[in-house]
């Protein structure tokens, strides 16, 4: 971050004010890294009156979803990602 504020919203949107966002889908990793924040993450957006769905993969680990052509459960996971945005869109 160079010497930032790692609590500005440019560089964790969990310190974003997230009223007025779209609905929400968030695939996180049962072994990700950044499980937590996406719970919190998830927590704070609720809270700001945002519709959100979290699915927690399990056994996944960060960005699992570059793997989609080896790994059968990123290419589920990319095609729920198509569900959402054409329930949300379509």
């Amino acid at each position: 971050l160079d010497g930032k504020d790692p609590r500005a919203p440019l560089a964790s949107p969990i310190h974003a004010d997230l009223t007025g966002l779209p609905p929400l889908l968030l695939q996180v990793g049962g072994i990700e890294v950044l499980l937590d924040d996406s719970t919190a993450l998830k927590s704070r957006a609720k809270e700001a009156g945002v519709s959100v769905e979290m699915e927690v993969w399990d056994d996944m680990p960060h960005v699992w979803h570059h793997y989609a052509p080896i790994l059968p459960e990123a290419r589920k996971a990319i095609g729920k990602i198509g569900e959402f945005v054409l329930r949300h869109t379509g």
